[in-house]
């Protein structure tokens, strides 16, 4: 049985605070924000070896049937995005696609903002990670992470961006540990035909793992 919208509520406000709350019914009604995540490529790279075991390599388009049966019918079209110049590492067990994200070096697209943000020079710019719901947890985000950001430091770039909702205390705690930090925020407003896209707001550098949500979310596992 889905779950009723009174008992969804009441399961976010539980475990992610009234702040997170409001934020989502903002959401609802046009108001939209992301963190901005920056890493620096000129950092070490942590190796990350998955649990289960993994071949990972480049999305072609001959996998493009693959990927949307892995991804789902009501995704975008990999074709059209690998068209479009951007790249996608894919990680592979048993020859199944299991994991998967995206990057570019043009753009910093965002489904949810509505928008595309410039990126800077040397800046590159990772989006869409998704693990299959079965092998989550067994370290496969991670590697595809460390294996996009040693591509674009052995490529010449000296940057890897993000975008994480601010409350997303689990992305915020994974990025952090690939050694994201959050330096700004990014804000968007749609009312019907109307929007308004706001720049970039620096924020003082912080750590993502160190960000409210994921210390909320810290604060309750331990306790």
């Amino acid at each position: 049985m889905s779950e009723s919208l009174p008992a969804r509520a009441w399961r976010v406000l539980r475990e992610e605070g009234v702040r997170s709350v409001w934020f989502r019914a903002l959401a609802a009604l046009g108001y939209r924000r992301l963190y901005l995540l920056r890493r620096s490529l000129a950092e070490p790279i942590l190796a990350c070896d998955p649990s289960l075991p993994v071949t990972i390599e480049w999305l072609t388009m001959t996998d493009a049937e693959a990927y949307r049966a892995f991804r789902g019918a009501t995704r975008d079209d990999a074709t059209g995005r690998l068209e479009s110049g951007d790249r996608c590492l894919v990680a592979r067990h048993d020859g199944r696609i299991v994991g998967a994200m995206w990057g570019s070096t043009a753009k910093a697209p965002s489904i949810y903002l509505g928008r595309d943000l410039p990126l800077g020079g040397g800046e590159a710019f990772q989006f869409d990670a998704y693990t299959a719901p079965v092998v989550r947890g067994l370290g496969i985000a991670p590697a595809l992470s460390a294996a996009w950001l040693q591509q674009l430091r052995d490529e010449g770039f000296s940057t890897a961006a993000r975008l994480t909702l601010p409350e997303n205390a689990a992305a915020l705690r994974a990025h952090g540990k690939a050694g994201y930090v959050v330096t700004g925020i990014v804000r968007s407003v749609r009312l019907g035909p109307w929007r308004r896209d706001f720049p970039v707001r620096p924020l003082p550098p912080f750590a993502a793992a160190a960000s409210p949500a994921a210390r909320r979310s810290t604060s309750r596992s331990s306790s």
